[in-house]
């Protein structure tokens, strides 16, 4: 039994021995070792391991984009993974203060470290401030590692972390230079300098390179095992350089290394990505296919698939997809197969079944939006290719609205959409009014049976809806019972945050981005009530409501017909709706799309209508526009101007180029007689300007004047007479000749006052009073008058230009329009005039883009006062309205 107790005792004293950390003996460095590798190294990477590959398995893939090579969590996604890495860091942290040889309680005298796996643990604080994103603290504990362990191979260790952190700070150069030293070392060891040690030094070891040379520290050689970790690296670095070349000769020489499965998976499927950027298929193919012999998971492997056939091609890789479609566990994938369907018939020029596929692809897109989007961009292109503009703008708005904005073409799908917008609005307008013009000529019966006939129609296409809408609902609901079902935590929906947000996103990806307002499922469906059967109902896509004015169930034959323009006046409006569409398409073909051809072919069926209209004249001149004078085109178009609008000033411009340069002189010396003629009113010469105002309106007709001459001799009549009655002839003439102008309005308000005397408590005043109008808060245009210098498409896709880089959010429409023989860029529209003035602001002081352009004359107006500016094309008083106004 003593000896017992001795033996016990001997124990005792030898574990408390071995406890010490400022003994370096053998029993000391195997109890902290084995201590520092378990409880601190290998849990804490257990922990990290475990942390990221729960968050990795979670991480929806892009597919869509370049994979990056390594999956790092944002600053969002961290925060779910803090427990894991603080437990981490905890456990390495009270290691090393426990377990390092000698203690840590006096860091700066500290010259060596007996316990070998003490700086494995400093490197698992670092890692685990990597994956925290706390880069500084991080990059410390790599910094301290190189420099205390050089002559162990975790220096190398330390110093690759130290480049990955640099690059995710941005220090591109010090990265390169901590790979370049890698490099080095590695290529060092590659040539036979040095060996690769099998595993750890022992304390004789280290202590026998330290007796040969205590002054220089032995440089350790470069492990094998870290090959693959550098050259991931180095692919890294080319990724964040955007470096394609280097990023695929970095990860061919990974895969070399590479040991496990997923791994090889993943920079196979990263390298098929990057040929297939560069366009070489054949090696994108290769790397694709080589992505089913590992591990990759179904989704990956899927992709892959999709992502061969379309680089591989041929009959054999198509059927291979049609079998795809009828497996049921890729019901969730049936967008993506007849995506990749359209492409390869697009690649082998085969469009209609591309554009069938593509339209399936859209179809079955019910949780995926950006395979949506990308199947009506694609749609869009191929209509958009073949000049089929309002068809383009239909698949461009679908894709519009249901992308989100970190789409890779989202400004320029907007900009599309937006741009035909107005050619689709046109176009549809127009043909809607010439159809009813058709329709109202039929006799009474046969309107009503045609009436009849379109609400069939409707309704057949209401059930249609329906049943697409059912079948969408259906491939969603196969879908959602596919997906595995989580735990929620609460079982109330409105207190299970992760349930309202799983909601949310599959609301946003079935029905798009939707304002929080009634009716969200019909807005922006845009109906055009039409008597004419669609020319071809069966490539649409996306299906409209029917307008809710009036259920489709009550809606009456009679109904459609009250709607019919039967009388004149409502005839007369159709046609110049339809006129004014015409040459507004016209416009837009040639001002905007460069399509001169469809644009003369807008304003020869304006010409070729069976009724007289003013349009024709605009009409004839564009097509003489569109010419050169010398062609036989413009040569009949300046005959038909001469022959059916002689007194026009089309006309004469024709007969001479420099006519509106002398009408400009003309009305220059005509303004400044009448202002002349004012001044002689002023100072009481009444009758030298009734004498001037008679030769006025009996001898020049077409002087622009004539009214306000006609006003200013019934002033002077007034002012010449005591009975004012006399004034009343010239008054009548005025109001007859001059209806609905401010002359005749002031020419009533005189009358009225003669007739009836003044009224108790209101002066009299017949000065003018401006025809602008001011109403706060209200819509407004812009104006921009180009000079002569300047081309007007030149100044418009300058101020395109201009509006994309700073006011491109608010999709501002630009066109081109003429006032008073001056182009003038149109820009509509703002909300109010506080948006408006800020953009006037930005223009004149923003030279980037605008040019010379930038000192033009700039002035924003109000709807109506801007159709009266034309009407009028009274620019002086507007400008004076203009300044005392804003």
């Amino acid at each position: 039994m003593k000896k017992l107790h001795i033996l016990i005792y001997l124990g005792i004293l030898s574990f408390i021995w071995a406890c010490s950390t400022e003994k370096n003996t053998m029993l000391s460095r195997a109890y902290h070792g084995t201590t520092a590798h378990y409880n601190g190294y290998f849990n804490a990477n257990d922990l990290l391991e475990e942390a990221m590959k729960t968050y990795r398995e979670n991480q929806k893939e892009d597919y869509y984009n370049v994979l990056p090579i390594l999956q790092l969590p944002s600053e969002e996604e961290v925060k779910n993974m803090y427990s894991p890495i603080d437990t981490a860091i905890a456990k390495c942290t009270k290691v090393i203060q426990r377990h390092a040889m000698p203690s840590m309680e006096k860091p700066a005298s500290k010259k060596e470290e007996h316990n070998r796996w003490i700086d494995e643990n400093w490197i698992t604080i670092g890692i685990a401030n990597f994956y925290r994103r706390d880069y500084d603290l991080a990059f410390k504990n790599f910094e301290y590692t190189k420099k205390f362990f050089s002559s162990d191979k975790s220096a190398y260790v330390a110093e690759m972390w130290m480049a990955r952190t640099y690059m995710e700070q941005g220090k591109f150069t010090e990265a390169n230079f901590a790979i370049t030293n890698l490099e080095k070392a590695q290529e060092s060891m590659e040539n036979g300098d040095s060996k690769d040690p099998k595993g750890k030094s022992s304390k004789s070891s280290k202590a026998k390179k330290k007796s040969k040379n205590k002054k220089e520290k032995e440089i350790p050689p470069f492990p094998k095992k870290l090959r693959y970790d550098l050259a991931i690296t180095k692919a890294m670095f080319a990724e964040k350089r955007k470096d394609s070349e280097g990023e695929i000769k970095a990860l061919t020489k990974a895969l070399e290394y590479a040991k496990k499965s997923k791994d090889k998976a993943r920079i196979n499927f990263i390298l098929g990505q990057l040929y297939e950027n560069a366009g070489d298929r054949g090696k994108a193919a290769y790397h694709y296919n080589r992505v089913k012999k590992y591990n990759a998971g179904y989704e990956m492997s899927f992709n892959a698939n999709l992502k061969n056939a379309l680089n591989a091609g041929g009959e054999k890789v198509r059927k291979s997809l049609k079998k795809m479609l009828r497996d049921t566990k890729n019901a969730e994938f049936k967008d993506q197969i007849y995506y990749t369907l359209g492409k390869m018939d697009q690649q082998e020029a085969n469009e209609e079944n591309a554009k069938a596929n593509y339209t399936k692809s859209a179809f079955y897109s019910t949780t995926n939006v950006r395979q949506k989007g990308m199947a009506f961009e694609r749609l869009g292109d191929m209509s958009f290719a073949k000049k089929d503009y309002l068809r383009a703008q239909k698949y461009y708005d679908s894709c519009a609205k249901v992308i989100p904005e970190t789409y890779p073409n989202y400004e320029a799908i907007q900009n599309k959409a937006s741009k035909l917008q107005s050619l689709v609005k046109a176009i549809e307008t127009a043909q809607y009014e010439d159809s009813v013009q058709q329709i109202a000529k039929l006799s009474p019966s046969d309107q009503l049976a045609f009436a009849e006939g379109v609400i069939k129609k409707m309704k057949k296409d209401e059930e249609e809806r329906k049943r697409q809408d059912a079948i969408r609902l259906a491939a969603l609901q196969e879908i959602q019972l596919k997906k595995p079902s989580n735990g929620n935590g609460s079982k109330f929906y409105w207190n299970n945050d992760k349930a309202k947000t799983e909601g949310f996103e599959e609301f946003k990806k079935q029905w798009g981005q939707r304002s929080n307002e009634d009716d969200w499922r019909r807005s922006d469906k845009v109906v055009f009530a039409s008597f004419t059967d669609p020319s071809d109902s069966s490539e649409t896509v996306e299906n409209t409501t029917p307008s809710t004015e009036t259920a489709l169930d009550s809606l009456t034959p009679e109904m459609l017909v009250a709607k019919l323009p039967l009388s004149d006046s409502a005839l007369l409006a159709s046609r110049n709706r339809m006129m004014n569409a015409y040459f507004d398409a016209g416009g837009i073909y040639n001002e905007q799309l460069n399509e001169s051809a469809l644009a003369e072919q807008q304003y020869r069926t304006m010409l070729g209508q069976d009724f007289n209209h003013d349009m024709k004249l605009l009409a004839a001149y564009q097509i003489y526009r569109l010419h050169s004078p010398e062609d036989q085109a413009a040569v009949e178009q300046k005959d038909y101007i001469l022959i059916n609008y002689p007194t026009s000033d089309y006309a004469g411009y024709l007969r001479d180029p420099d006519y509106f340069l002398k009408k400009k002189e003309r009305e220059k010396l005509t303004q400044e007689a009448y202002l002349t003629d004012l001044d002689r009113y002023e100072r009481g010469l009444y009758y030298p300007v009734i004498m001037k105002a008679n030769g006025v309106i009996n001898d020049e007709k077409d002087n622009p004047y004539r009214s306000k001459y006609i006003l200013l001799k019934a002033m002077a009549q007034a002012k010449m007479n005591e009975d004012k009655r006399v004034v009343l002839p010239t008054l009548d003439t005025l109001i007859a000749l001059y209806p609905k102008t401010p002359e005749a309005a002031k020419a009533e308000e005189m009358k009225k006052i003669i007739l009836n005397g003044y009224s108790k408590n209101e002066p009299v005043d017949f000065a003018d009073k401006s025809i602008y109008k001011y109403v706060e808060n209200e819509p407004m245009f812009v104006l921009i008058f180009l000079t002569d210098k300047i081309n007007n498409i030149v100044a418009k896709t300058r101020v395109v230009d201009f509006n994309k880089e700073y006011y491109g959010k608010l999709r501002l429409n630009v066109t081109s329009k003429v006032l008073k023989e001056q182009n003038v860029i149109l820009l509509k529209q703002f909300k109010d005039e506080i948006e408006a003035a800020s953009y006037v602001s930005m223009y004149k002081r923003t030279r980037n883009h605008l040019l010379d352009m930038q000192k033009m004359k700039i002035l924003f107006i109000s709807e109506k006062n801007l159709l009266t500016l034309f009407e009028t094309s009274k620019l002086e008083e507007y400008q004076l309205f203009f300044d005392e106004k804003y």
